[in-house]
């Protein structure tokens, strides 16, 4: 048996590359951009996992992630923080739902 079911590719300099211009774009936007900055990290994380040498793909968008994301913030802010484990698990969710196996 194969003990190697996961197999990660990426590299460093790609993933600096992606932090920078996805944390630059989020301070110029005011933070308006995170869902977009977001879900382009989620998509580069997924295009280089591998499950059994077939590669993840996330199909997940910024706009589709934009409501999820403002609902998770005005719900822990009215509820004083209390909500956010749950909003995480919400954020989870989204995340596997918008994740594929191609």
């Amino acid at each position: 048996m194969n003990a190697t079911v996961f197999e990660f590719r990426g590299s460093g300099l790609g993933y600096i590359w992606l932090m920078v211009w996805t944390i630059l774009l989020s301070i110029l936007t005011g933070g308006l951009f995170f869902p977009w900055a977001y879900s382009a990290q989620l998509r580069w994380i997924s295009s280089n996992t591998y499950l059994h040498g077939r590669p993840l793909k996330f199909v997940g968008t910024g706009l589709g992630f934009f409501f999820q994301w403002l609902l998770i913030l005005v719900l822990t802010f009215i509820t004083l923080g209390i909500y956010a484990p749950w909003g995480y698990c919400r954020l989870k969710r989204w995340e596997l739902e918008n994740t594929i196996l191609t």
